[in-house]
């Protein structure tokens, strides 16, 4: 899929999603247990929330490190470096805003309510609703395991079951969204949202932002100073 495609796709279905939640909070504001700017309060320090997201940049730097030993770049990139993490950084502040805006706070908010109405049709209204086990039973608890139980409090939470089920949701969607740049770019994408909702639920959406950019900054940086080198080598 072009990047073109994909992107009128996720603006689709961010306009979908905030006419379902014009039309829910309109209606049943309870549905979405969450104010329509909630997440926009910071829970804690910003600066907290970058500290305490070492371990994902130094996997990030890490992992393209290996990369970029095991890879060599087309000569016109080596040629045109600035030119490309200049792009680079523009296209990471982008993807950091727009990203978290779509999966980790509208299209998030909007699944609450769809999963809510896709289980009753399954057999919710007889008490026994398909989705709401599945994603219980096994979704949100392999979930929860291979994230080593540090987003229990947000998959298992007061809020009821279809919160946890929205995020699992959501999240394989954004991992979806990465397909394109390879397997291991989308497992990758997988852990990387799920670390970013606990962000969003600890420390607010302008958080996960942050370092969403900040994440994306480092891999250019790498890429950039691997462009540099292979430049200096001759490699052009």
């Amino acid at each position: 899929m072009s990047d073109n495609k994909k992107s009128n796709g996720i603006f689709k279905i961010v306009i979908a999603s905030l006419v379902i939640i014009g039309l829910v909070k309109w209606f049943r504001p309870q549905t979405i247990p969450f104010d329509f700017f909630h997440f926009w309060k910071t829970g804690g320090s910003i600066i907290e929330a970058v500290k305490n997201s070492w371990l994902l940049f130094a996997w990030g730097a890490g992992l393209s490190t290996v990369l970029a030993l095991r890879t060599y770049n087309d000569p016109d990139d080596n040629r045109d470096a600035e030119g490309l993490f200049v792009c680079g950084v523009l296209s990471s502040a982008w993807a950091g805003i727009a990203e978290e805006i779509c999966f980790r706070w509208l299209i998030f908010y909007a699944a609450i309510p769809l999963l809510k109405l896709v289980n009753f049709l399954f057999f919710g209204f007889l008490g026994f609703g398909v989705y709401e086990w599945v994603y219980m039973i096994i979704l949100i608890p392999v979930a929860n395991l291979v994230t080593l139980d540090y987003l229990r409090p947000i998959l298992f939470n007061g809020y009821g079951w279809a919160v946890g089920a929205a995020i699992v949701c959501v999240n394989g969607k954004f991992r979806d969204a990465h397909a394109h740049m390879g397997r291991l770019a989308w497992v990758n994408a997988w852990f990387c949202g799920m670390f970013l909702f606990y962000l969003m639920f600890n420390y607010g959406l302008p958080a996960a932002i942050i370092v969403h950019f900040l994440y994306n900054l480092f891999i250019d940086i790498i890429n950039y100073i691997d462009a540099v080198i292979e430049r200096r080598l001759g490699w052009v």
